[in-house]
């Protein structure tokens, strides 16, 4: 399962203006000259950085040891939800909930679809 492509466009776009915002000093400077709200300074860009990257990492740790009790592709998943995060978690879990753990969720907001792998 694969969630939505609007996530990873979301939350991964979103990490990546956190890092160039927080590492590249012209960024920042040229991002506050236009924007109409005042920016956090760098130091909190950077602990923000910090927190998603730790809960990104503790999520992925997460889908991993899911996956493996599973039976399904461990590493996928735990690439996919370092990517992107709780929506490939909920999807982990929607997928494992039911009797056969290989099934296609059911219906819900996330709107997970699957993806073929080679056999």
């Amino acid at each position: 399962m694969r969630p939505n492509w609007a996530w990873f466009a979301l939350l991964d776009g979103g990490m990546a203006s956190l890092v160039v915002l927080s590492a590249v000093g012209g960024a920042y400077d040229a991002v506050t000259r236009h924007s109409p709200l005042p920016l956090p300074p760098r130091r909190a860009l950077r602990a923000i950085l910090a927190g998603a990257v730790m809960i990104h990492v503790t999520e992925a740790v997460a889908a991993g040891r899911r996956a493996r009790r599973r039976g399904l592709p461990v590493r996928g998943w735990v690439l996919q939800t370092l990517a992107v995060g709780f929506p490939s978690l909920r999807a982990l879990r929607r997928a494992t909930a039911s009797a056969d753990p290989r099934s296609p969720p059911g219906t819900g907001d996330l709107k997970a679809t699957p993806v073929r792998r080679p056999s």
